[in-house]
């Protein structure tokens, strides 16, 4: 008996601090969020893919995008303000958390990876990236703008010398429970 207490204990603990689902995301937050499945969103003409994980759509978040466990939250409200490059890569940062864990810098570094790795990603889409987060100042997890692109340009370089073959397009045309924030 006391040993499925335990189990069971452990079992809702876990289960508590792996976050809500995106339905249960969707259900709370009622105000006309809605799933999109993974491999079905597409940010101006171009297909985002983040493993098997859905993108919640919420213009009530209160940021640009955040990530649970499992998902993607992308508010598409302020989304619609950016840049392409930027778009792209708010939502590859997302993804990087993910894949890559809490460490912001990782999921910094992941986003531009993928955007050199996939072609979207130029020089000209970084410089919008780092126009977009220098005014940004540092919180207790995220470095000041400013350093985040210096440490994202380091990532840029390192991912030109990884993949000498590829040559990046311009991409101007289509080319645990709480969320990880973007601070832009």
């Amino acid at each position: 008996m006391i040993v499925a207490l335990a189990i069971e204990l452990l079992i809702g603990i876990s289960d508590a601090t792996a976050g809500p689902t995106p339905e249960e995301y969707v259900a709370y937050v009622a105000g006309g969020a809605k799933i999109v499945p993974a491999g079905q969103l597409t940010i101006d003409g171009q297909r985002n893919l983040c493993g098997q994980r859905p993108t919640v759509l919420d213009e009530n978040l209160d940021d640009y995008a955040a990530a649970y466990p499992g998902f993607i939250i992308l508010n598409p409200k302020l989304i619609a303000k950016v840049s392409t490059p930027v778009k792209l890569w708010i939502y590859s940062h997302s993804c990087g958390y993910q894949f890559r864990g809490p460490d912001p810098r990782i999921a910094d570094c992941f986003a531009i990876e993928r955007g050199r790795r996939q072609g979207w990603l130029t020089l000209s889409g970084l410089d919008e990236v780092c126009a977009f987060i220098s005014p940004a100042r540092g919180d207790n997890v995220h470095l000041p703008g400013p350093e985040r692109c210096k440490l994202m340009r380091k990532c840029f370089d390192d991912a030109g010398l990884a993949s000498p073959s590829i040559a990046p397009r311009d991409a101007k045309g289509p080319s645990e429970a709480e969320p990880l924030r973007h601070r832009q």
